[in-house]
């Protein structure tokens, strides 16, 4: 008797169903690949957070703000805000000029030799903001400033000592004095064609990126200093924009609309992952770290959701998962707008059709778990397998938690479902350890349960915040020739 054991789960989702590295799986959702131990359990799930009612519209920006309010901004002009994890969120303006393209906290001279913050935002061709302390909207400093015009992106972020703002080709900037600078920047003068979409502070550079238009293979990243007259570097990556940067373990870089993640030291440039689906993008506002995990919100795929990519140590594999799916348990046809770490809590803005919300993570509740493994064909692609019976070990089973056990052969379309002997589809017994499954069905149908290739699923539920903890799953075959 051969056995296919499944046992470590650190390795994350694999580019490939056939091979990956060591302890990766095809697919999964709602998993903690990551805890102490080396076995698969169920996440915390994500739940709507207070006053969700009065979002309106797709929040692509937040602002956690050193006054300890978050604050939202929106893709129809709306700013949200809320006091504290718990509190509730509240609409406080409407820009008139619509979609807020980005948005910052940067602390300026306020004119009278006071340094202060102040919120800033941006929408197509206008910089407006209001200094933190200020009521709204009275104190509201509206169409403060002019920019180029972009109707997509004005991603801001503070750099090199100033506020930096995407505008076109060139780079808008707020200076510590409250000076504010806009139009034909010579100090990067960028080639005609290219708009700035999104940009991070790195040390004594900023690096930002670039696209070319919707339909240009081109996106390009860039380089610069405050100082030299011009860019310092640049460097062009075959997909269609640069969309997102994240400062982790190593700089992340998400380009083109295919999912592609890049590594880049601003020397060496390696694409190092995809994420699953034909599509997938993530926006500027879309990226966080999370207990020194990087995250992504990824849009345009039939599995989106928010993504980790990273290690926690230096001897786990860097992995991809697929941590959260929003509270409304669907991952095709949504957009993730914005990511952020709010009070050490995790906060989510969705849109799905004419729904919008705002999630963040339920610290009292696990989420639904499903894993999927890799291909197996035992290194004989052309022997047909008879598979009979699915091993499952896990912890003591806590109770009203269950395990469902799923398989197919040759990549069928369907799941079948595996029974235990008392014809029970869910292993639910409380404190114990393990459970047989048969296969009786699946494969050919004149010879259940066979074929070269097979796969095995899991279905985790939990209870609260408990969760089946699994250590293995065994199937067992025996090799019954080639026909």
């Amino acid at each position: 008797m051969n056995a296919y054991k499944v046992q470590g789960y650190r390795g994350g989702i694999a580019d490939d169903p056939y091979s990956g590295v060591r302890e990766a799986f095809r697919f999964g959702y709602g998993l903690n690949i990551r805890g102490e131990t080396n076995v698969l359990k169920c996440n915390q799930k994500l739940k709507v957070d207070l006053g969700n009612e009065v979002i309106v519209d797709l929040i692509l920006f937040y602002i956690p703000a050193s006054n300890g309010i978050l604050y939202g901004f929106g893709d129809t002009g709306k700013i949200y805000r809320k006091n504290g994890v718990d509190g509730t969120w509240e609409v406080v303006y409407t820009d008139a000029n619509g979609k807020i393209t980005g948005a910052a906290e940067y602390t300026n001279n306020d004119g009278v030799d006071n340094y202060i913050p102040y919120l800033y935002w941006a929408t197509e061709t206008k910089v407006s903001r209001i200094k933190l302390s200020g009521i709204w909207p009275t104190d509201v400093e509206h169409d403060w400033g002019t920019l180029n015009g972009d109707p997509s992106w004005h991603t801001m972020a503070e750099a090199l000592g100033v506020l930096l703002i995407c505008d076109g080709k060139d780079l808008a900037m707020v200076d510590y004095e409250g000076a504010f600078a806009a139009g034909a920047n010579p100090a990067l003068d960028l080639p005609r064609g290219h708009r700035n979409k999104c940009l991070l502070g790195l040390d004594q550079l900023v690096v930002f990126g670039s696209t070319k238009g919707d339909k240009v293979e081109e996106g390009w990243l860039w380089t610069w200093d405050k100082i030299q007259p011009s860019w310092i570097q640049r460097r062009m990556i075959a997909e269609r924009g640069i969309n997102a940067i994240l400062q982790g373990e190593f700089m992340a870089i998400q380009a083109g609309v295919k999912g592609g993640l890049y590594f880049w030291d601003t020397s060496s440039l390696i694409r190092i992952k995809k994420f699953p689906g034909e599509f997938g993008w993530v926006n500027p506002g879309g990226v966080t770290i999370m207990g020194g995990l990087p995250l992504f919100g990824l849009n345009g795929s039939n599995k989106c959701g928010v993504y980790s990519y990273g290690r926690l140590t230096k001897n786990d594999p860097y992995a991809l998962n697929l941590e959260y799916i929003p509270s409304h348990e669907k991952m095709e046809n949504v957009n993730i707008g914005a990511l952020t770490m709010y009070g050490d809590v995790l906060h989510v803005s969705w849109k799905d059709g004419i729904e919008f919300g705002v999630d963040r993570i339920d610290a009292d509740n696990k989420a639904e778990g499903r894993y999927e493994g890799m291909v197996f064909d035992g290194g004989e692609p052309f022997t047909q397998k008879s598979f009979r019976t699915i091993k499952l070990v896990t912890k003591k089973l806590p109770k009203d938690t269950s395990v469902e056990v799923f398989y197919r052969v040759n990549e069928d379309d369907e799941w079948q479902t595996a029974a235990m002997q008392d014809s029970s589809e869910s292993f639910d017994k409380e404190g114990k350890t393990k459970a047989i499954f048969s296969i009786e069905t699946g494969g050919d149908e004149d010879e259940p349960g066979q074929g070269e290739e097979y796969e095995v699923a899991l279905n985790i539920h939990p209870s609260g915040n408990n969760t089946p903890e699994v250590k293995s799953v065994t199937s067992y075959f025996e090799p019954v020739g080639i026909l």
